[in-house]
């Protein structure tokens, strides 16, 4: 028996030093739940669908590798084209237009306001060959 195929991703952990800002961040974004903060840490747990996102509260900002990123995946590009137009207009730290990657499907990158990069992404624009469902 293969175990891992049996694993599904459970929860996201960021640290920042603003949890409020950064959980309003994902909730009117990116459509997350804010469950509950906790009191004695300032740490928050968010739901997206069937994901965790955990904030951590920290005292000091953490650095971030500029390439360390989490992705949300469309099915359109016509809707990974309104989300970028929507944050645009709402002044988030955007670091790209939208681009169709090596043939890869359609995505943008930007930032979330504790500095974690985020990629906004479909496949439906994605040439075959990238497609491990048809390899």
């Amino acid at each position: 028996m293969n175990l891992q195929s049996k694993m599904k991703l459970n929860h996201m952990s960021f640290p920042t030093v603003d949890v409020t800002t950064e959980a309003k961040f994902f909730e009117e974004h990116f459509g997350a739940r804010i469950e509950f903060v906790d009191a004695a840490t300032g740490s928050a747990l968010l739901k997206h669908g069937e994901n965790d996102i955990v904030l951590e509260a920290m005292k000091d900002t953490v650095p971030w590798h500029r390439d360390f990123h989490f992705g949300f995946e469309f099915e359109t590009r016509r809707e990974v084209d309104a989300l970028y137009e929507q944050l645009k207009r709402a002044g988030v730290k955007l670091e790209t237009g939208v681009f169709n990657r090596m043939g890869r499907g359609s995505r943008f990158f930007g930032r979330t306001p504790g500095g974690v990069q985020f990629e906004i992404l479909t496949r439906e624009d994605m040439e075959s060959k990238w497609d491990a469902n048809k390899k």
